[in-house]
């Protein structure tokens, strides 16, 4: 459009009473983004939102500044963005766990259905099952075979009540009959020092985290989470391929909007951001973090979240989990 028509198209809307979203939808973005992370710095989700926030600014034209408001397992930046301005210019790295996982088990402040718009889908995570190298268990086949005939036996820890790292476990449990004993830590980092030490023989932590510590022989890895194998551990195989056909659970990244944000706006955003992630050098940076690039449309992206969201409530169902 020539700028002659662009003033004629301006001067109809003011008119028209129409200039505020006129000019709102022709400048976006006229100021900087704000991608709030709902979890502390130097995890690999923020890490991945920090990359994001290089290199967005050279086609945006504006600055993308990175905002962390953890807590409550990412519901206090959930909220924030949640009841944020509709503008465009507030969104949310949205994790699988407060998106998907944490509405199933407990009330929240926020809907993830009705109270963002998609945005794009940006990285998948799998989890590594890990074992002590002491425990008397080789692979997930032996392992199953000790917790059938040891029932609530075997203990295994996490980063606490109701996140991924648990979950994936019992939807693992759940599925092959037996029955563990959950430990809930505060964190990640103290789950693994205890798996290392051997108070607990048993975690599921990110392959970000695995890595270090299966090089290192510290721990042994007997399984991936991810319907397919690891380009970063491939020695090590599946649940699905050692005998629990169909199971799969990921942890995953995107970016949400507050509801009722600008289509146009979003749709942008997702553009660019899917430009970011297909640069040559960003797939190299995503996989020292291991994340797997994921390419969906906003709508897909939708769907992807509802289904789930739909997953984890029949999982938290038959595992019987519940937020103490």
């Amino acid at each position: 459009m020539s700028l002659l028509n662009i003033l004629r198209v301006a001067a109809l809307a003011m008119t028209f009473g129409l200039a505020p979203a006129f000019v709102h939808a022709q400048a976006w973005p006229s100021r900087p983004v704000h991608i709030v992370v709902p979890f502390p710095p130097g995890q690999g989700a923020d890490t991945m939102m920090r990359l994001l926030a290089e290199k967005l600014p050279a086609t945006l034209g504006q600055p993308v500044i990175v905002e962390n408001k953890p807590g409550a397992g990412g519901s206090i930046g959930m909220e924030h963005v949640a009841k944020s301005a509709p503008d465009g210019y507030t969104v949310v790295m949205a994790g699988s766990g407060p998106t998907s996982i944490s509405p199933t088990l407990q009330k929240l402040p926020y809907d993830t259905t009705k109270s963002f718009d998609p945005v794009t889908a940006v990285a998948s995570v799998a989890q590594v099952f890990m074992v002590n190298p002491s425990f008397e268990a080789k692979n997930l086949r032996e392992m199953i075979a000790y917790a059938r005939a040891k029932p609530g036996v075997l203990n295994y820890g996490s980063s606490g009540q109701g996140t991924t790292q648990h979950l994936f476990v019992e939807h693992f449990a759940s599925m092959a009959g037996i029955k563990l004993t959950h430990i809930p830590y505060k964190g990640a980092g103290p789950a693994m020092q205890d798996l290392l030490g051997g108070q607990i023989p048993f975690i599921s932590d990110t392959v970000t985290a695995a890595i270090p510590q299966v090089k290192s022989g510290k721990v042994r890895a007997i399984a991936i989470t991810s319907a397919r194998r690891s380009k970063l551990l491939p020695d090590v195989p599946t649940l699905d391929e050692q005998g629990l056909k169909g199971y799969e659970a990921i942890g995953w990244i995107g970016i949400l909007a507050p509801a009722g944000s600008p289509a146009a706006a979003l749709d942008r955003l997702s553009a660019e951001t899917q430009k970011v992630i297909d640069q040559p050098d960003m797939e190299k940076r995503m996989a020292d973090l291991g994340l797997v690039p994921m390419e969906q449309t906003r709508e897909k992206f939708r769907d992807f979240i509802r289904s789930e969201i739909q997953k984890w409530v029949k999982v938290i169902a038959a595992a019987g989990v519940k937020v103490e």
